[in-house]
């Protein structure tokens, strides 16, 4: 499994300098970052600080909006930044209110759609998603109703267990249909979920050995609110 970072993690920085942050992460190590968004720059803009840092952009959060309206102009952009996946990282109730099997099947058009670019598309959980619909967890549903071929799975291993779900058993359940994880670890105290990843309650040793054994090609880091943005808020 290749690591990165999901590019949210440093919003903070990156309000103020995108290529000095782009270039700080770079000089940690780093070759492969995960974006939620270019920040008021264009697609060419963004993969231009990005080439000059020396980094790759495995993937782009986009949102249901851009989806459904703008998908021919989404899909270039995800193109021009060099990405290789397309993920929807997050829905609201209304989106899903006729039910997990009907959205996972509206799911298939975007999937097509990403498919035809040269590109994969995946579905990032929250924890929502493992509520109960007809005895069995939403994100359960949403992924049986979908088609594997172009729907695939990007699990967040914190949500999962945040959810109360073992992110392992997940993992090895999708085996196939998880090219990515986010990396990211959380505490039991509802009050103060994030903490860097290793010093929560996630048992990281399954977890990377499903992911191991599942062959996920890649892991992005993430803390959901930093230090640096809790200080800011």
């Amino acid at each position: 499994m290749t690591l990165g970072v999901q590019l949210y993690t440093l919003r903070t920085e990156f309000e103020r300098d995108v290529a000095g942050t782009l270039a700080a992460l770079a000089s940690l190590g780093l070759r492969h970052v995960e974006l939620a968004g270019p920040y008021g720059l264009s697609a060419t803009e963004f993969r231009a600080m990005l080439d000059d840092a020396g980094l790759s952009a495995v993937g782009t959060h986009v949102g249901l909006a851009a989806l459904r309206d703008d998908l021919e102009a989404t899909l270039a952009d995800a193109h021009t930044l060099g990405c290789r996946f397309v993920v929807l990282p997050w829905i609201s109730d209304e989106d899903h209110a006729d039910g997990w099997a009907a959205f996972g099947r509206s799911l298939d058009a975007f999937g097509h759609a990403v498919h035809e670019a040269g590109m994969t598309f995946a579905y990032h959980n929250h924890a929502f998603e493992l509520a109960e619909e007809g005895g069995r967890p939403g994100l359960e549903t949403l992924f049986a109703a979908s088609d594997p071929t172009v729907v695939q799975a990007e699990l967040d291993v914190a949500w999962l267990h945040h959810a109360g779900h073992d992110p392992a058993h997940w993992v090895c359940g999708l085996a196939g249909r998880v090219p990515l994880v986010h990396l990211k670890d959380f505490t039991d105290d509802p009050q103060a979920l994030d903490i860097e990843a290793g010093k929560g309650a996630l048992d990281w040793d399954s977890v990377l050995d499903a992911c191991a054994a599942s062959n996920v090609e890649f892991g992005s880091v993430e803390l959901e609110h930093p230090p640096q943005a809790r200080r800011k808020t």
